[in-house]
């Protein structure tokens, strides 16, 4: 069982990364998929192979999210499939001269850093790499969609103050000052993703829009200080994600609207893809990974997508019932699970009732809303 908090490169062995490995789910696939990379030189040509897995793997689950045929099965032949493609790949001849001259250095990777310094310097090359449409326009319209189909309407938003609590590239930051709040406040521990974020807002002329350097963990503001704290999708990354939803009810006000998602156990198939590709890519340089299927014609919101928990340190998954049993032992009260989300959520795939949809997803996003007494 994959431990609470994590770190993936002080795994001791593939077990401690892949939770369907012990449990058999797929039989022998993922684990003979993994231990025959595992097998390969690290060079930049073996991680190029390795960084191919990614797109392979996510395409063909997304190909057939709506596909009524036995996911477990069709998920288990995949992963032979890849096996064989890759041993062909790596033995051939063609391929070396191909590829021979054709990558350039391996950037720099990120090294033994501590956790918040690595994982802030993975996001923020993300983030910086997303266009203005994906960076403006795409946030706002996730935000709007998962508010809007879970009837979720907050009044007097023009008045309230808002904290992004682990804001990266500050896209939903400003997502909530143009759906019309009256303050905005980023945190995040990144150098590169603030100063990207500051670079944007004052590029597009947005007022009341400020971001903060700091930890999540040991924010730099005092009790009772917000309206709304929204944390998207950031403390399953850190060291304590129950000390960040501590901090998260210390600095927002008596009566103010917490908003708190972490990422869910069981996750079916999309998770399991998830911690096998996380296995597969331990080794391989983050900023090379990224420049591989930057390459490869991809857009930058989907590189995000796909390398975001693939190549992060920590990705600490919950249950439903942990996170509402952490939420309200903090002091939330009127605790709600969202049932709904934007197109692509997993939430809203179980909602559509699409085929198969327990084995893809498992329970879904873990979304949560609530307030403080």
């Amino acid at each position: 069982m994959v431990r609470e908090n994590a770190d993936i490169r002080q795994a001791k062995t593939i077990f401690d990364i892949v939770d369907c490995l012990e449990e058999g789910t797929y039989g022998d696939a993922p684990i003979e998929l993994i231990q025959f990379v595992d097998s390969l030189p690290q060079s930049p040509e073996m991680n190029y192979l390795r960084t191919l897995t990614i797109p392979y793997l996510f395409h063909d689950f997304e190909k057939n999210v709506s596909s009524p045929n036995d996911p477990i099965g069709h998920f288990s032949g995949l992963l032979k499939s890849l096996k064989a493609s890759l041993e062909s790949m790596a033995d051939s001849k063609d391929f070396f001269n191909i590829m021979n001259g054709a990558l350039e250095a391996a950037p720099e990777d990120y090294g033994d850093k501590e956790i918040k310094t690595y994982t802030g310097q993975h996001y923020g090359n993300l983030f910086k790499a997303f266009d203005h449409k994906s960076y403006f326009e795409e946030a706002k319209k996730l935000l709007s969609d998962r508010l809007v189909r879970n009837g979720i309407s907050i009044q007097g938003l023009e008045e309230l103050s808002i904290l992004d609590q682990g804001c990266g590239g500050g896209r939903y930051t400003t997502a909530w000052k143009l759906l019309g709040a009256k303050k905005c406040i980023g945190l995040d521990f990144s150098e590169v993703g603030l100063q990207d974020a500051k670079s944007r807002v004052e590029a597009a002329g947005i007022a009341d829009v400020e971001f903060v350097h700091g930890s999540v963990l040991d924010m730099p503001f005092a009790d009772e200080s917000f309206d709304i704290v929204f944390s998207n999708g950031v403390l399953h990354h850190t060291e304590d994600w129950r000390k960040g939803i501590k901090e998260q009810l210390r600095v927002m006000k008596s009566g103010a609207w917490g908003w708190q998602y972490l990422i869910e156990k069981p996750g079916g198939i999309f998770w399991d893809q998830i911690e096998i590709l996380r296995a597969i890519m331990r080794n391989v340089p983050k900023p090379f990974a990224q420049q591989v299927m930057k390459g490869m014609g991809i857009p930058a919101n989907r590189v995000f997508y796909m390398l975001d928990h693939v190549m992060v340190p920590i990705n600490t998954r919950l249950t439903p019932e942990e996170l509402a049993e952490e939420l309200a032992s903090c002091g939330a009260v009127g605790i709600q699970r969202l049932s709904r989300g934007t197109d692509f959520d997993r939430v809203e795939a179980l909602y559509q009732k699409i085929p198969g949809a327990k084995e893809k997803f498992g329970v879904g996003e873990n979304r949560f809303v609530f307030k403080k007494i």
